[in-house]
């Protein structure tokens, strides 16, 4: 009694396409999971930004240090430790005080000014061949907000 209605040689050769066709599929399937996920953190990068740039537009003049971002306890590094949580990644903050005329660093922030807030981070993709050819993509975002106080 036969089980299989095809031969040998075309069992063989259905084995082959499918062994062509399944690394292409899963690049393809790895591909845009790694492409939702880098545009996942890009989204959270900028909304981590945008929500700290708020916090110092308005509280840049409560601290001693006027834009401090690095001691604790202050309104705009308590913003940055919140934002951090949910990133896939380590997060470098900058924070800085800008002139909008010249477009330079402003040593005493004043009203009117901007502040400029920049977040990276560097994101693994989970698909081993495209992340050894790429290696770790970073993710940044910059936002500016208007001192207000």
């Amino acid at each position: 009694m036969k089980f299989f209605s095809c031969s040998n040689r075309s069992a063989g050769q259905a084995l082959l396409e499918f062994a062509l066709v399944v690394p292409v599929f899963f690049l393809l399937l790895f591909g845009a999971v790694d492409g939702g996920r880098a545009i996942f953190a890009f989204n959270q990068m900028s909304q981590a930004s945008r929500n700290v740039a708020r916090v110092a537009s308005v509280t840049c003049f409560q601290t001693t240090t006027r834009c401090d971002a690095t001691t604790p306890g202050t309104p705009i590094a308590n913003a940055i430790a919140a934002q951090s949580t949910g990133i896939q990644g380590p997060v470098t903050w900058t924070v800085t005080c800008v002139d909008p005329a010249t477009d330079t660093v402003a040593a005493p922030c004043a009203v009117g000014d901007l502040v400029r807030v920049q977040a990276s981070c560097r994101f693994s993709l989970l698909y081993v061949d495209v992340a050894r050819a790429f290696g770790p993509v970073n993710v940044e975002s910059t936002t500016e907000a208007q001192i207000l106080q």
